[in-house]
């Protein structure tokens, strides 16, 4: 039977917690797993990102991320096997956007056997991650107070502003069926 590693994805420094969880394969990559993460939380792949240990040592990213540091392992080449599993670690930490600065805890939860075959499959989650190039947590505070009513000054001006922008987006809002016809491969 296949295994699957069993993958908790949370977003850092916002509360209540924003979540997802989903299986993928042991012999994917960080790439795959980068790719994992942006579907299920709707992120859109516009920015760097870089996989890195609780203690701030990169572990994958981005070979060439246009000089703006130095070049990272390459993730589509670190398979998660290499740095996941039994006597190796159970956890890092996922940053996209180094502007906003988005950091997610990647947490291992387990692995699981299944008699099908898939390349990964979206289990569960809570919770509407922020919209792209909201500002880092103190952005996603003033989407949230806008979406629910807040009328008074934000970061980026006019409440009323920000809810046009926001369009339809509440931080409620998860569509687990919705995601996993767009995730589940």
């Amino acid at each position: 039977m296949p295994e699957y590693l069993d993958f908790e994805v949370s977003l850092r420094d916002v509360q209540p917690k924003v979540w997802r969880r989903f299986l993928i394969r042991p012999s994917g990559t960080f790439m795959n797993l980068h790719e994992a993460i942006q579907d299920a939380c709707g992120w859109l792949n516009y920015h760097l990102f870089a996989f890195r240990t609780p203690e701030r040592r990169t572990v994958a990213g981005l070979p060439d991320d246009d000089g703006f540091s130095d070049p990272d392992p390459d993730a589509a080449r670190i398979k998660l096997s290499s740095f996941f599993g039994p006597g190796k670690s159970n956890r890092c930490v996922y940053e996209y956007d180094f502007g906003d600065s988005w950091e997610h805890d990647v947490v291992l939860n387990g692995t699981t056997n299944l008699k099908e075959r898939f390349e990964r499959r979206l289990i569960d989650g809570g919770r509407a991650f922020p919209p792209e190039d909201c500002g880092g947590p103190p952005g996603y505070e003033d989407c949230v107070r806008v979406a629910e009513g807040f009328d008074g000054e934000t970061i980026f001006g006019e409440a009323a502003e920000l809810r046009e922008w926001l369009g339809d987006w509440t931080p409620e809002a998860f569509d687990l069926h919705a995601v996993k016809r767009h995730f589940d491969r």
